[in-house]
């Protein structure tokens, strides 16, 4: 299990890690923080760690801090010589608050309670808490079209971009087959997951892998090369480059 803590006193971070050896054979301590500054630079290298024990009162602020900075997304079990944070800890990823000074038993039962936990939200839970999640979004998963005489069920993940050309829509899939779709570009947009469609300009919506490139254009604007190529230039706007940079880099 690898374990991160987050604690400014050097006895206490030292008393926490004899505690978690002796408590199990497979702790492996990846970090120790003694600052949010510290954390925040580590915790944003996206680093794989099991659970977090995390010191509140740091020397330079809480250590609530750093879920503003910063995504968390394992256990965090806060260690404080107070108790009135307990309902802030609780608020962000606790899952246990233990007083200081630390006691074993107390560890002991925080690592019951987690694996308590870990073992009633299994990966299947979190697998169809995703999905209702997403249907409480509205996205689409998978999209009627119209090909000649023909319709087809296209899934999301194999389309390339939709376009709209004299008032009808399109979409593109990954061979390049170009099906009528029944709604105008504005209703697509809304049924789309934003951090993979990107609303290019009026007449085209493209999927993130279906930039190949983009580049400097006339003005602050961007010419992005698709994939099937639309035999066009796609024009990102002066106003939405900037959006659509960052998208990029999401």
């Amino acid at each position: 299990m690898k374990v991160a803590i987050i604690e400014d006193e050097v006895p206490a971070r030292q008393q926490l890690i004899s505690f978690l050896k002796k408590l199990r054979d497979d702790i492996d301590v990846v970090n120790e923080s003694a600052s949010v500054k510290e954390a925040v630079a580590f915790l944003q290298r996206a680093p794989v760690v099991d659970l977090l024990f995390m010191d509140i009162q740091l020397n330079d602020g809480l250590s609530f801090e750093i879920f503003k900075k910063v995504t968390v997304s394992c256990p965090v079990i806060f260690t404080t010589a107070f108790d009135q944070y307990m309902l802030d800890a609780f608020r962000e990823n606790g899952i246990d608050y233990l007083l200081k000074p630390l006691k074993k038993a107390d560890l002991v039962q925080a690592f019951t309670k987690m694996e308590k936990l870990k073992s009633h939200f299994s990966s299947d839970i979190v697998e169809a808490l995703r999905s209702v999640q997403e249907g409480q979004r509205g996205l689409r998963k998978r999209f009627v079209a119209k090909k000649g005489v023909s319709f087809k069920s296209v899934p999301v993940d194999e389309i390339q971009y939709f376009f709209s050309e004299h008032k009808v829509s399109f979409l593109v899939n990954r061979e390049g087959e170009k099906l009528i779709l029944d709604k105008p570009l504005t209703d697509l947009e809304n049924e789309l997951d934003p951090d993979v469609f990107f609303r290019i300009n009026r007449k085209y919506i493209a999927s993130i892998s279906a930039i190949e490139s983009y580049r400097s254009f006339e003005k602050g604007k961007l010419a992005v090369a698709l994939v099937p190529n639309p035999k066009e230039e796609v024009v990102v706007s002066q106003e939405k480059a900037s959006l659509f940079k960052s998208w990029m880099e999401k």
